[in-house]
This record gives C-alpha cells, structure tokens and sequence, in this order.
C-alpha cells in the first residue's frame, strides 16, 4: 500500500513537473535578420567548478550576408571568391581560440574544438552555409563548437544573455572582424552536478524554468531582444558555492524524511484506531481513504515544490520556491497530516461497539413436552426416563449434570443437594448459618451479620488453584469489604467481572491493548505499567491486597519466566509494605514444574482442583 502511495505521488509530480517545467516563450525578434546562440552547458565540481559545453551560432539575414563577407576578406586564401573546407576550418579554429578565455556562466573557456586536421565531413558537421559557398549566398550560416573552461567556487552574479553575446560575439567579432549589433535570440540549458545552486533570477527580457534534483538542477533559460556593443543586457543569476537558503542536497534530505513521516502517518493512526476496538470487533475496523489520500498530495505537493522551483513564474519571472521554503513548508505538512488524521480517525472512534454494553443473548425456548417426554428445568433438553435424571422435592426433573451446575432448583429457589452444605457458628455474632461447603473458608460470610469467618492476614500471599476463578474474586471482595484497599489485575473484561462478583469497593485494571479506558493495563510490558500500577499502589495503601487473575494467558504472551519475576516482585512489595497476593491459577494450564516453582512463592496454598 505504501509502495502504491509513494508511486501515485510521484505520478502526480512528473505530471506537474511537465506542465510548468518549459520555460516562457519570449516575444520573438525577426527571424530573418537575428543571432541566435543555442548553447548546451554541463557544470560539475566539489572545489572548483568545471565546466564543457556545446554551442551553436545562427546567422540568418543581414546579419548572415554581412558575416560571409567579413570572412570571405579575411579566409578566401587563394581568392576564387569561394570557401572550401581548408579555409571554413581555419575560420572555425580561429573561433575557437578566440573563445578561449571568455568568462560564460561562471567559468573561464580554456580551450574549444580544434579543427585542424579535420575531415571535410567534420567540418561540414560543424558549419553550414559556409563550405562550397559563394561570396554572395544569403544563407544562414551556422557555427558548432565545444569548449571546456573551470572556475572557481565563490559567489558570483552571472550575466544570461550579456554573457552569450560578450563570449560568442565577441569571438565572432575577434576572430572575423564582424561586431554583430541588433536581435539576440538564447537558448540555454545548464544543468549541474555540485552543491553550489543557480538561484536569485533577476530578469528583465529572458525566463528561466529549472528542475531540482538532489545531486544539483537542470536549468532552462531563453532571451529574445537587442544586444550590441552599445547596448547591456540587464538579465542575471546569482551563483553561490554553499548555500543553507537553496541547497539542494540539504533540502532533499529534510524532503525525503518528511514525506516518509507523512505516509507512514495513515498506517500507524489506523493501527492505534484498530486498538480501540475490542478484540471482536478489530476485524471490522477500516482504514479511512480520506486519510490517505490526504497524505499523497502533501507529499505530491512538497514534491513539486522541490523538483520544480520556478513552479509560480507564470505570476512573475524572477518568482522562485527556494528550498528553505521546504524547512518550513514539511514540518506543516507533517502537522497538518498528523491533525487531520487524528481528527478522522477520532470520528471514526465514535461508532466503535462499546463491549461493555453490547450484551449478546441467547433467548431461551421452553420447549412443551411432548407425549412420554420429559424435560429438564435448567437445560429444557428431553430427559431420558430412569436415567441422567435429578429429582427435587418439589418433583422438578433435570439432568444431573445441569443439576450439579445448578446446586438450587430453579423451580422453588432450594438447596438441590442439603447432604452437601454446611453448617458453621459465626464467630463474630454466634449465630448458625448454613453455606454451600464450595467456597473457601477465607471468602465465607455470615449470612446474620456479615462478618467473614476467616481473616485474610496482611503480608501473607495466597495462591488459589481452580478452574473457576470465583473463589480467588471472593477472596479480593472480602478485602475490600473489610475496609482494606483492593485491587484486582485481571484479563477479564471489568464490567463484566464488577456485576458477576460484585466487586464494588475494588479497583479493576484490565490487561488488555486496547487503548480506550484508562484502566486497561498492557499485558505484553508487565515491568512497564502493571508493575507501576501495583508497586504504587501498594506503596501508598496500608494492608492493600492484589488479585492477579489470568496467569496461563500473560504466560502465553510474555513467557513463562517474565511472569514470574513479575509475581515474585509482587510478593516481595507486598511483603514489604504488609500487603496481601492472591493469585487465581488453574494448574491444568501449565506443566508441574512451572506450577511447583510458582507455588513456592507463596505462603497458603488452596487447591480446589
């Protein structure tokens, strides 16, 4: 999905980048009487600037009549008022010296295209209107050299057009005698690879358009006026060796982490979304495309903003996005993603089932008996006759196995099986009550005056091994009815846990990932909050006592040995500050040797299985 992102962004960006990359058209001088220098020029270096390029000169018009015969004066050798490639290549060497030494675009010319010695075909590659041309052709005569030069790496104002014409007509001019004087046309490409930048455009005739690029920029200029000795062009760019204000290496970098940050944004506000929900219902969360989509044109946005600087030149020509604009512009764009995705998925939150109250029951359906059937009162399944089958005094029937889950009969409310229950002397008001025989002694309560018969002391730790955690829950009740703080660590849902034990002077923290209550505890960090929780309230409560139910589950997500450093921990706390451990654990959940190394950490031990 990330991959599809990161493609669709950039899609967005070539699209963009090719509609604003051109550079504007100039309003075009006469064609039939103009120079035009289309030039070609590659810059590179990390402690000079080094430069090669290409150039082509066109004469057309007068200016191409008024060439020829300048040259045909000065080259015509052997003076049959006709040029053949001997005498164009002496022309096109002595262009070339002359070319060596001009300052263009920052660097110094040190040397251009030798042609001496060159085939008629090779000079013919690099001239047109001048080999086997007579004195008064009007074709347009058309110049090919390359040069290489260097400079050094300082700031420095470069000169667009003035510079074509002050290094190629100049040559021109040096090399012919012909001081060229009216319609400039320039096309310039300069593209670089350095850390120094072409920025500050201050244009007053031409248009520039650039592509920036991590390793330097690719840069369009064009020109279309009057030049001459007499008349300056006042078009420039600023060169700068270092610059914190348009580096494009520094700027690519702050670009490239800042978009990673905002697509990594929708993927991880979904996963603390997917954490509101309960477990059942996480399969149902779905991610918000909003979210994302807001996210791709951020980045598709700041992509453009880098890669294309001269993006808002149709408002003015010397308009510019430098790349500091980025330092400010990415931050924003990370804190806009952030707000609006938290705000989304926020909204979204609000339709989250609440497992707390989303009660799901079975309705149960009394079936009516048929002829010679019988059917149980608790399950309402057909019993069958003189087997399975539990009678009680009020000749209600039922299976004997429902009977056994049910201890009461749910036709008159009495004890199904009185053999079993007990009978016990209240030793706080003397009086004789009766209770199931099932519970532990610690949880039992008068049913006159309410005491419990036994004390559960603090500083002693017990252990209650059942599968049936109800005796473990009674036993944290009876210490929080006793006037003892109480507090409950449990994987079990708390309202749930509240209502069937009722668990009303008890604070419940419930292990679970899920984020959207503050008494939810991570089960998979037992040294992070669960230790904190505990340790300070045990610290800050006096006689406190600690119910830890759901051992076998926090094994299976943080292994055996983290469990018991954790409740080890626990017990020397509780040891420490007077406190009471109990631990609900059902032995058949985990080996003999985990359960006797467990069991030795604490003082009672009551096994109901």
């Amino acid at each position: 999905m990330r991959f599809k992102s990161v493609l669709l962004a950039a899609l967005i960006s070539v699209v963009l980048m090719t509609t604003v990359v051109a550079p504007r058209a100039s309003s075009q001088p006469d064609p039939s009487n103009v120079m035009k220098v289309e030039c070609k020029l590659l810059l590179s270096g990390l402690t000079s600037i080094d430069g090669s390029g290409s150039v082509e000169l066109t004469f057309a018009g007068d200016p191409a009549v008024a060439l020829r015969t300048a040259v045909f004066r000065w080259f015509d050798a052997n003076g049959d008022m006709w040029l053949d490639a001997n005498e164009a290549g002496t022309l096109l060497n002595s262009f070339s010296s002359a070319l060596v030494g001009k300052i263009y675009w920052g660097i110094a010319i040190k040397s251009a295209t030798n042609f001496t010695g060159r085939t008629s075909g090779f000079i013919a590659d690099h001239s047109s209107g001048l080999v086997r041309s007579e004195w008064n052709a009007t074709l347009p005569i058309v110049l090919k050299v390359d040069f290489d030069g260097s400079g050094k790496m300082e700031s420095k104002v470069i000169e667009t057009a003035q510079g074509a014409y002050d290094a190629f007509a100049v040559a021109i001019a040096d090399a012919t005698g012909y001081s060229y004087d009216g319609a400039l046309v320039v096309k310039q490409r300069v593209t670089t690879i350095m850390l120094g930048s072409l920025s500050n455009p201050d244009l007053s005739q031409g248009s520039v358009s650039a592509i920036r690029n991590p390793f330097g920029e690719v840069l369009w200029y064009s020109f279309s006026g009057s030049v001459g000795p007499s008349i300056s062009v006042q078009d420039t760019m600023s060169y700068e060796a270092l610059s914190v204000k348009e580096n494009q290496q520094i700027s690519f970098v702050v670009l490239f982490f800042g978009c990673l940050m905002i697509l990594r944004m929708p993927g991880s506000n979904f996963d603390k979304f997917e954490k509101l929900h309960p477990k059942k219902f996480r399969k149902n969360a779905k991610r918000l495309k909003s979210v994302r989509i807001f996210a791709i044109v951020l980045v598709a946005v700041l992509v453009v903003l880098y890669f294309v600087p001269f993006i808002f030149s149709f408002a003015s020509r010397n308009a510019i996005v430098y790349a500091a604009y980025l330092y400010l512009l990415v931050p924003f764009a990370i804190i806009a993603e952030h707000l609006f995705a938290r705000s989304m998925y926020n909204k979204a939150a609000l339709s989250i089932p609440d497992e707390s109250v989303v009660e799901v029951k079975q309705a149960l359906i009394e079936r009516e008996e048929g002829a010679g059937e019988m059917l149980c009162k608790v399950c309402y399944m057909p019993i069958e006759a003189g087997l399975d089958m539990f009678q009680c005094t009020c000749d209600a029937a039922m299976h004997v196995n429902c009977a056994e889950k049910a201890q009461t009969c749910p036709s008159c409310g009495e004890p199904l099986f009185p053999q079993r229950a007990r009978s016990i002397r209240c030793k706080a008001c003397g009086e004789t009550f009766m209770y199931s025989g099932t519970e532990d002694s610690y949880s039992v309560q008068c049913t006159k005056c309410g005491a419990f018969q036994e004390d559960i002391k603090a500083g002693r730790n017990y252990m209650v091994v059942d599968e049936d955690p109800r005796n473990a829950f009674m036993m944290i009740r009876a210490i929080g009815l006793s006037g003892r703080p109480a507090m409950c660590l449990t994987v079990q849902f708390p309202g749930k846990i509240r209502s069937e034990y009722d668990l009303r002077e008890v604070s419940v923290k419930w292990f679970s990932d899920s984020s959207m209550d503050i008494d939810n505890i991570n089960p998979t960090d037992l040294d992070g909050d669960p230790m904190e929780i505990a340790s300070t309230f045990l610290m800050t409560s006096k006689e406190a006592g600690i119910l830890v139910e759901g051992i076998d589950t926090l094994t299976e997500l943080n292994g055996f040995d983290k469990v018991l450093a954790f409740i080890k921990r626990l017990n020397d706390l509780a040891a420490i500050h007077g406190s009471t451990i109990v631990l609900s654990l059902d032995k058949k959940k985990m080996s003999e040797a985990q359960f006797k190394t467990i069991s030795d950490e604490f003082d009672e031990i009551h096994d109901y299985e």
